[in-house]
């Protein structure tokens, strides 16, 4: 097998999804010819460099302690009993009116804290059905959970990561475009912009690599120019997708 065919078969042979016989070959080769290991190495070494976060949730105690301190409180102002006397004590009324005052505002903070957290349960919740639809085995469902993953921000890793992975795991050529272009949209992010390049280089789909080609010219990402001269001078390329790469590239240039 030839260099080129070796780097495009990278990717299946990380998953373990390539035949016996290619399987066998890609061993072989890569034990031959540094340049295709030093690719190979690459690969494993981005997809390895993620980092996980987990999303913070509001503790639960904060309303406990809160409520606990008011009782506290609104207890050590109640006024004692007296005698009552024709002359009424206008402190007693502003002691009343604190006293409300204090009630109301805790069950208003009570409300809203309890909102804050319902919200961010309903987040996670949501997030957790989205990472779980892209590992589904129907392709539809997949497609699906990628079009859902936009409404995360770009602060949430761990959704650009499974993202990522279906761009360069995924075994439907749809998925691989829909992760594409949700991705496109948090191209502002570094891990984003250098997955983006690595599949355009790994890429064997027709219409996966003139997707990446126009998104990497779209955010004017100059690292592409490399392996688009490549995918150039590659016979193999197909004639359409050269001709996209033409019309692209002198915008990076």
């Amino acid at each position: 097998m030839k260099c080129n065919e070796i780097q495009e078969n990278l990717s299946q042979f990380i998953e373990d999804d390539l035949s016996e016989v290619v399987n066998s070959d890609v061993k072989k080769h890569l034990s031959t010819c540094n340049a295709c290991q030093k690719e190979f190495e690459e690969i494993i070494s981005f997809l390895s460099a993620f980092d996980t976060k987990e999303m913070e949730i509001p503790s639960s105690n904060l309303k406990a302690s809160f409520e606990e301190m008011l009782a506290q409180e609104i207890e050590n102002s109640k006024p004692k009993v007296v005698q009552l006397q024709p002359k009424q004590d206008w402190k007693s009324f502003l002691k009343i009116a604190a006293s409300i005052a204090i009630v109301i505002s805790a069950f208003l903070f009570g409300k809203h804290q309890s909102d804050i957290t319902k919200i961010a349960n309903i987040k996670e919740e949501n997030k957790q059905e989205v990472l779980a639809m892209l590992e589904n085995n129907s392709a539809s469902k997949r497609i699906l959970a990628v079009t859902n993953a936009e409404e995360f921000t770009q602060e949430d890793t761990k959704i650009i990561e499974a993202l990522i992975n279906r761009l360069f795991f995924d075994k439907n050529t749809n998925v691989r475009l829909a992760a594409a272009e949700v991705l496109s949209k948090f191209s502002s992010r570094e891990m984003v912009r250098e997955a983006l390049i690595k599949s355009l280089a790994t890429e064997k789909n027709s219409s996966v690599q003139i997707e990446l080609i126009h998104i990497l010219a779209k955010i004017q990402e100059k690292r592409a120019i490399k392996p688009m001269e490549k995918m150039l001078s590659n016979e193999e390329t197909p004639e359409f997708v050269k001709q996209e790469i033409q019309i692209n590239l002198p915008t990076l240039l």
